[in-house]
Parts: structure tokens; sequence; C-alpha cells
């Protein structure tokens, strides 16, 4: 099945987040995944989710293997390392550019033509300034 709409990033997904040290070494779990990643830190970062925040979206083809922390707003000792960190790759797919924490993950549009992963992620800061990646 196909993405609603064409790929425009390829990223690496790597088990576990570090916000000390977002940018993983290693070999990613899913590597090479191509996606469609757009900005939302108007409804995420500043808009009216009370618990849950976020700064991008990201769609990713159905069956992709990605995983969040999230298990309900009620749990306040939640282990938030354990989401995955999503590194978006440069246009060439060999360096990495931007990481960023899952938040949450929800299938969309199941049994149609158009299902596929909706990831909302927070971004951590870039390894790199100017940022030529997003």
């Amino acid at each position: 099945m196909a993405l609603p709409l064409p790929a425009n990033v390829t990223v690496d997904i790597f088990r576990t987040a570090n916000p000390s040290a977002p940018y993983p070494g290693g070999s990613p779990a899913v590597p090479g995944v191509a996606g469609y990643l757009k900005p939302a830190a108007q409804t995420g970062r500043h808009g009216t989710a009370t618990w849950l925040k976020w700064t991008h979206i990201l769609l990713l083809p159905p069956g992709t293997d990605v995983r969040d922390a999230y298990n309900s707003q009620l749990d306040p000792a939640r282990n938030n390392n354990i989401a995955d960190t999503i590194i978006l790759k440069d246009s060439k797919n060999t360096a990495n550019k931007t990481a960023f924490y899952v938040v949450f993950v929800e299938l969309v549009l199941r049994g149609t033509g158009f299902s596929h992963i909706r990831v909302y992620l927070d971004r951590f800061q870039p390894n790199t300034w100017p940022l030529d990646a997003l």
C-alpha cells in the first residue's frame, strides 16, 4: 500500500531514546525507511494537547516497526527512554541530520489503499547548524 503523499525523507529508526545523547551509534533497528515528514509545531507544541507535545508528523508505510512509550495519560511513571529515536538522513542517505523522539504512533486509514502509520515526533536539537535536512 502507498502513502497518501509522496515520500520526501528517508529515516532510520533506533530503539530507545536518550535526551542526553540523541544521536545513537551503531546500526538502526529499521534502516532506510521512506516517509513523508511535515512540520506540526502549531498544533502539537503550542496547540491544545495537554500531555502530548510534538513538533513534526511523519507518515510511514504500514507495517513499519516504530515504537512509542505512551501508556495512557494516567501513567506518571512512564519510561520515556523506551520510545524510539528517528534519525532523518541527508538527501544522499549517507549522513544523519536530525534526531526526533517518537511521541505517539497510530495506524491511520486501516483497511484502505492509503493505510499508513502516523508518527508524532518531537525534534531534538540538530547535530549541525545551519540545518539543511528539514
